[in-house]
């Protein structure tokens, strides 16, 4: 029979278990506390790696339950793209009992990955070999996420350093996010200064869905781009399908399963709207604090892409400027050069700017000092000059002044271009309906003054609607401004040609009546006073008259050859023929592109006088025509002295002409009578686009005659 103190000896062992496995629940409960509450996945395994043990940390992301993360589930969780990579490190160094360290994306429980740095380490018994594996999974994905975002931005401004194309340079920024964020659909709309949206990148996105965009008008509700273009601000729609902004585009949305939008305006270095920067996504979200520093690094290389383009296009529109301006100058000097006629000078103006421009046609309006109106001066339909000559285009444009019409009075008060985008629109000109058969619909007014005052008003005119950047405007009003000027120039040239015609005809005038006209009257008085003597029976008078008419015909004589004298050449008077020559060449042929040579040949002689001076002027008459005409680059001349005679020939490289017609207007028939006043052989042989070859020969014994 057992005492109270038999009990009590064998109660005591046992109440000091109790307390000892209490003591383990609690230290086991603890420990199971701090693992839980590591900030980080802690796991164990087997040595082949079936896992049997996760604290809540993996539970809770991973969602699995406790039973059901045991085993090889967890390889279900690792990124297709990382799994073999991953249990290749696991097979190789746990062969070694090696310490692992690898970085793999894992599934969260809502579906999106992250990226984890991965460390286990091995368990071994007495005997060394591994009985266990224990783990952690550390989050490193902001970390990841940085460093791909470090990585990508480099890129892209070295794409950029090296003049990647912009739409390149878009997609890879939209391919930089969707990479770093992923389930995103990031795209880059353009804004044009029509405050339209432009096509810019979205690789990711439906191309149907970027089209449907492509080209329409920023709003208040239009869409999450739309209007974060419009307000100038972020916009962000966590759900499509409830948010007002998405009411017109709900459908088109539903249809390509997008249920978020988020977008953010890019601005320039001068707040000015570039484009916008959106996401779109397959469910409703919101943005966290790594989608906004992904965004603000985004918009902000965005811009510096976009911003560089500008400028890219900007320079090359200067250039193009500065090559216009340039090359339409040296072609107008050439021109007036060439040309003295106004007309073909206002003919060239037009069909410059016409072509600068690639347009349909053009117009020039006049100011008319005498009336104050603007008259027709030109214009340029369908390929054809036509001016006011014509009544019927008289009638089409009547002479207005340029108060009257709005669009005139605008561009002359400011003083610049104006756009008339759609003339089918608004107040018109009279001649609008004409305007409008000949299938115009964008004009591109010019005005131009002289001292201050209004001179001229061109009109570019175009068949359909045009948009001009500011490099283009300026370039119109330079070529316009040129084109005036070249005008203006030849109109004084050919005031001062008149001028001078009526002033030397004057002086001829005056010498003829001072000399010949004076001495033919002296001649008629002493014949009438002869006859007079002789009526008056008289006749030893008569001797006398008669010799004093002779020696006043004699006189009148020597002043006729006088006068002719006069007339000849001063290049002549101080110079032979050869040299003569040569100096005309280069004085006619200075700052044109014709190139004049002259060859003598043979030993210089004098010849007749009249001889010198039909040669001089039809060696003037022909190069005239190569410098005027022909287009020509080269002219030769050579001038040949032999026994058999005297010969000119002369040759370019022009445009040519059909000899066979009859072309007077080329001096030719000036060209033939000098010839035949010399009694030499004249020869004319030209084909179009072969140039024009004229050769003169005048045998010894005419000379000889002369």
């Amino acid at each position: 029979m057992e005492t109270p103190h038999t009990i009590t000896e064998r109660e005591a062992p046992s109440m000091e278990l109790e307390k000892a496995l209490k003591e383990i629940k609690r230290s086991e409960i603890e420990l199971q506390t701090i693992i839980d509450a590591l900030p980080a996945q802690a796991w164990a395994s087997r040595p082949d790696g079936y896992n049997i043990y996760c604290n809540q940390q993996w539970l809770d992301y991973s969602g699995f339950t406790e039973e059901g993360a045991r085993g090889w589930s967890y390889r279900e969780t690792i990124h297709p793209d990382d799994l073999d990579y991953f249990l290749k490190q696991w097979t190789d160094l746990s062969a070694i009992g090696a310490a692992l360290e690898v970085e793999a994306r894992f599934r969260r429980i809502d579906g999106e990955y992250r990226w984890f740095l991965v460390r286990a380490v091995p368990v071994r018994d007495e005997t060394g070999q591994i009985v266990k594996w224990f783990g952690t999974n550390t989050d490193i994905d902001d970390r990841k996420k940085a460093e791909a975002l470090l990585a990508g931005e480099n890129k892209i401004l070295e794409m950029i350093a090296t003049g990647e194309p912009l739409a390149f340079l878009l997609e890879e920024l939209c391919r930089l996010f969707d990479r770093i964020s992923t389930c995103s659909m990031a795209s880059i709309l353009l804004v044009d200064g029509e405050d339209r949206l432009r096509k810019g990148a979205g690789p990711n996105l439906p191309a149907e869905l970027l089209s449907l965009f492509d080209g329409m008008k920023i709003g208040p509700a239009v869409g999450s781009c739309g209007t974060a273009a419009y307000r100038k601000e972020q916009v962000i729609v966590t759900d499509i399908d409830t948010d007002p902004l998405w009411a017109d585009f709900r459908e088109p949305a539903r249809q390509y399963g997008l249920r978020a939008g988020w977008s953010t305006p890019i601005f320039s270095s001068e707040r000015r709207l570039l484009g916008v920067f959106g996401i779109h996504w397959h469910k409703p979200q919101g943005p966290t604090s790594i989608h906004f520093r992904l965004i603000d690094s985004i918009t902000h290389l965005a811009s510096v892409a976009i911003e560089r383009q500008h400028s890219q296009e900007a320079i090359r529109a200067s250039e193009r400027f500065a090559r216009g301006q340039a090359d339409t100058l040296t072609r107008t000097l050439d021109e007036l050069a060439r040309e003295s006629s106004f007309d073909r000078i206002a003919e060239y103006a037009l069909r410059a700017l016409t072509g600068q421009f690639a347009a349909s046609g053009s117009s020039v309006f006049l100011w008319n000092p005498t009336t104050g109106l603007m008259d027709l001066g030109f214009v340029l339909e369908k390929g054809q000059l036509k001016s006011t000559s014509d009544p019927k285009l008289a009638a089409i444009y009547p002479s207005v002044s340029w108060n009257d019409i709005p669009q005139w009075r605008e561009a002359f008060e400011a003083g610049t271009p104006l756009v008339l985008g759609d003339i089918r629109e608004g107040p018109g000109a009279p001649w609008r309906r004409h305007v409008l058969s000949q299938g115009i619909i964008t004009v591109l007014v010019i005005p131009t003054f002289v001292a201050g005052t209004p001179a001229a008003a061109f009109g570019i005119r175009f068949e359909q609607q045009r948009q001009f950047s500011r490099e283009e405007l300026e370039l119109a009003q330079a070529l316009a401004n040129q084109a005036m000027l070249a005008m203006q120039l030849t109109r004084l040239s050919e005031e001062s040609r008149r001028s001078a015609v009526v002033g030397e005809r004057n002086r001829l005038a005056r010498e003829v009546h001072d000399t010949l006209a004076q001495g033919f009257t002296g001649i008629i008085v002493q014949l009438e006073a002869a006859g007079e003597a002789m009526a008056q029976g008289l006749p030893a008078k008569v001797p006398g008259h008669l010799e004093r008419a002779s020696a006043l015909a004699r006189e009148s004589l020597q002043e006729a050859r006088r006068s002719v004298r006069a007339l000849r050449p001063q290049a002549l008077e101080e110079n032979s023929l050869g040299i003569a020559l040569k100096d005309l060449f280069a004085k006619m042929t200075s700052d044109t592109p014709v190139v004049a040579k002259l060859i003598v040949d043979g030993e210089s002689r004098q010849l007749p006088e009249e001889w010198e001076n039909n040669l001089l002027r039809i060696g003037q008459e022909v190069l005239t025509n190569a410098v005027r005409h022909s287009q020509a680059t080269e002219f030769h001349g050579r001038l040949t002295f032999d026994i058999h005679g005297v010969s000119l020939h002369l040759r370019d490289n022009g445009t040519g002409f059909d000899a066979g017609k009859k072309c007077e207007g080329l001096g030719l028939q000036g060209i033939r009578e000098r010839a035949e006043t010399m009694g030499g052989k004249l020869v004319i042989s030209s084909e179009k686009g072969k140039g024009t070859s004229i050769s003169i020969v005048l045998p010894t014994d005419l000379e000889t005659k002369s």
